[in-house]
């Protein structure tokens, strides 16, 4: 057949960011939120939709802190024996997940950009916070206070980084860089304190 030509898909190349994050004395920082958004714009609504988990567990929120893009629905099972009384007050986000025992709750819809604290309201220890973010480029630090972003377009970006112990108030760390070709781009943060230990069930 003349004329005929196989379509071959050029690969799509994609860069990486390797972040990291240290307390006031240069400790590795755990459950910090690090996402990127290009410079100047949204990064888009596609992306890691693809819904998440907070249990209730040994009587605390698992996992503490939990990052994902908006429009993203998040289950809240209670694999303790006792009841909870799961709440938000946040405008980002305002639900309640009334005490129930055999039924389980459907999953709430985080629709909203922003910053989410979720209560117990029987047990006042437990606590968790959801960051919800308009981009596909995001994660949360590991004990070594690593993250690891892939797949980011080439382009100038900015790089932010949250930690519950900054609240709803206080804005996350900023800087600003170009991703291209080059290879993974490393990129740290510094925080000016030392978190607060997670208070436990032990001291109610």
């Amino acid at each position: 057949m003349a004329g005929f030509f196989a379509a071959v898909a050029a690969p799509v190349w994609g860069g990486t960011i390797n972040a990291a994050a240290v307390n006031k004395s240069g400790e590795a920082m755990p459950d910090v939120v690090i996402y990127a958004t290009p410079a100047g714009g949204a990064a888009g609504a596609s992306g890691r939709a693809d819904g998440a988990t907070i249990a209730q567990d040994h009587l605390q929120f698992t996992p503490y802190v939990t990052v994902v893009q908006t429009g993203t629905e998040i289950k809240f099972p209670n694999y303790d024996k006792v009841e909870h009384h799961v709440k938000s007050f946040s405008a980002v986000k305002e639900f309640e997940i009334k005490p129930y025992e055999k039924t389980t709750p459907p999953p709430i819809l985080f629709d909203k950009p922003g910053i989410v604290i979720i209560y117990c309201l029987i047990h006042e220890w437990m606590r968790a916070y959801v960051m919800v973010v308009d981009t596909p480029y995001f994660g949360k630090s590991d004990a070594s206070g690593a993250v690891t972003l892939n797949d980011l377009p080439p382009g100038n970006y900015e790089i932010r980084a949250w930690h519950p112990d900054m609240g709803s108030i206080k804005p996350p760390l900023l800087q600003t860089l170009k991703v291209d070709a080059q290879g993974p781009q490393q990129v740290k943060f510094s925080f000016d304190f030392i978190p607060k230990k997670r208070k436990a069930a032990s001291a109610s």
